[in-house]
């Protein structure tokens, strides 16, 4: 029966706990590891014949004393084996009453490719778990489960410019009014309903155009600063296009609109 060579340990000695032994591995880099992790002042481990480690050095998820099938019903089946045996990445890791330097052994000598894959894990498991944060964060202060939270959160922001902004119990409306000398004109207004659905209209009717995306519903306040961005440019585009309807006429400094059915030449405007 053999002994288990890691220092002070009394494993399978006369006056020591009867333990199951397990053989260095064959594979070079394992092998390796495991001689640095067991170091002797007395010997040298590379030189022994057929040194061995007992199961008392070897963490429990490192041990195995299951296996695992599944039959052909598709149920996993557990058995308890009949002697231990080490997992493929096991290495020796526990020893009491051991020098210090042994205890250490495999942090203070981590093969450097090894540290740099733990390293780059390390760093890229921080870069997953600020990301989530951040998204987690972001989403918090964007969404809206409801018409209230959506009022409350326009009512948050900085006002545009361009829009004012109205809102009741059941709808939010967010218009463009364009001034008059008469009566002021409602140009275009976005109205987002209690169950949080969109509609915008030009002009009194439904807008319908290929420069404008209109979703289904706002459930982002992102979403509807998009759709008004998107909206306040349409109307900028429409207001270049009537301008450019409008010529001068003759060299008297005047000019009509002859886009405007209801504009006849004799409606002018004068150009300072």
């Amino acid at each position: 029966m053999g002994r288990c060579c890691v220092p002070n340990c009394r494993g399978n000695y006369d006056n020591g706990p009867k333990v199951r032994l397990f053989s260095f591995p064959r594979d070079a880099k394992r092998r390796a590891e495991w001689q640095r992790a067991v170091r002797r002042s007395d010997v040298d481990v590379r030189l022994l014949k057929d040194p061995k480690v007992c199961e008392r050095h070897f963490k429990s998820e490192h041990l195995r004393t299951t296996s695992t099938y599944t039959d052909c019903d598709g149920r996993t089946i557990e058995a308890p084996m009949k002697l231990t045996r080490l997992t493929p990445d096991a290495f020796p890791a526990i020893f009491p009453d051991c020098p210090s330097y042994i205890s250490n052994s495999r942090t203070s000598r981590e093969e450097p490719e090894l540290k740099r894959k733990r390293t780059e894990n390390e760093l890229l498991q921080k870069a997953i778990h600020e990301s989530q944060a951040a998204f987690e964060k972001e989403e918090k202060q964007y969404k809206v489960c409801n018409l209230g939270e959506l009022i409350s959160r326009v009512n948050e922001r900085p006002n545009k410019k361009f829009w004012c902004t109205t809102a009741c119990e059941t709808c939010l409306i967010v218009a463009h009014i364009e001034p008059a000398l008469q009566a002021p004109e409602m140009l275009v207004s976005v109205v987002v309903t209690e169950d949080l659905s969109v509609s915008v209209y030009f002009k009194c009717a439904p807008l319908v155009s290929d420069d404008v995306c209109i979703p289904d519903e706002v459930r982002d306040v992102r979403v509807l600063d998009n759709l008004l961005d998107s909206v306040e440019r349409y109307c900028e585009k429409k207001a270049r296009q009537q301008e450019d309807k409008v010529e001068p006429e003759g060299n008297h400094g005047w000019r009509f609109d002859k886009g405007d059915p209801l504009c006849s030449p004799a409606k002018h405007v004068f150009i300072d």
